[in-house]
């Protein structure tokens, strides 16, 4: 099991979910994933976090009144206050100002300059998934943007990445730290994406036979945007949870 030691600053280190459906969609990734999740209670607005075989995966939060379901991937920060500036110097905005979680550590939540919502996160007792790349864990997270230069220049400044466009039919980059990739930033078009979909983050999660797994979804109360398709870099479908939070899942080549 590949265990993850540290998330250095601008590098990915959690996933949450918002739901309008908390305990379907606990079901839904026990069925799917395995996970075993822990309330954290009242005080914390039931912010649950997930486990898998004991390692820490992603969290979900039931969500308030008018708000989607949706993942939000966050990103390491050394400083949040500071982050936060940042984030408006590169044209972004800073939708929940930077706020101290019991001594887990330092949350905020933006939108880049094209719309797509992300977090930073700065530790001090907790730092994020300790597990990656094994089945129910996370393993790749890519924004999905009609404006990838705006994007682009965004986060490499932000994040202090490298950036490396990805030869093929459709605009993307990987973005890099010492030569490692991080992330994704990917080009919707008009004749995939449907005007109606919005700028977003899409996290990865592995699974060991992609196949099994779509087949767990509709009796787990989710459906399948996407059936599984083959890439260089796996297998990969994309999912709704029964909140109608979007993700993906991969398996990785052998």
């Amino acid at each position: 099991m590949p265990v993850v030691q540290a998330h250095p600053a601008g590098t990915p280190t959690w996933y949450d979910l918002t739901t309008t459906a908390p305990e379907a969609t606990k079901a839904f990734y026990t069925a799917l994933f395995g996970w075993a999740f822990e309330d954290y209670g009242p005080a914390l607005g039931h912010y649950h976090r997930a486990r898998k075989d004991g390692q820490e995966v992603a969290g979900l939060v039931p969500a308030s009144p008018g708000m989607p379901s949706a993942w939000t991937v966050y990103f390491s920060s050394d400083d949040a206050q500071a982050d936060a500036g940042h984030i408006r110097e590169r044209g972004g905005s800073v939708m929940v100002e930077p706020m101290q979680v019991m001594e887990l550590g330092h949350m905020l939540v933006a939108a880049d300059p094209t719309g797509a919502v992300f977090g930073m996160w700065q530790p001090l007792d907790f730092h994020g998934f300790t597990v990656a790349d094994e089945h129910g864990a996370p393993t790749w997270q890519e924004i999905v943007t009609r404006d990838s230069g705006r994007a682009l220049d965004f986060y490499t400044g932000l994040l202090n990445l490298q950036s490396e466009q990805v030869p093929g039919d459709v605009t993307y980059h990987m973005l890099q730290r010492s030569g490692t990739n991080v992330v994704g930033i990917m080009q919707m078009d008009d004749a995939h994406w449907p005007a109606s979909i919005p700028a977003h983050w899409m996290p990865y999660f592995a699974v060991s036979d992609v196949h099994a797994t779509v087949q767990l979804v509709p009796t787990s109360g989710g459906t399948v945007s996407v059936p599984p398709f083959e890439t260089p870099y796996g297998t990969i479908a994309v999912l709704n949870d029964p909140g109608g939070a979007v993700f993906s899942v991969v398996q990785l080549p052998a």
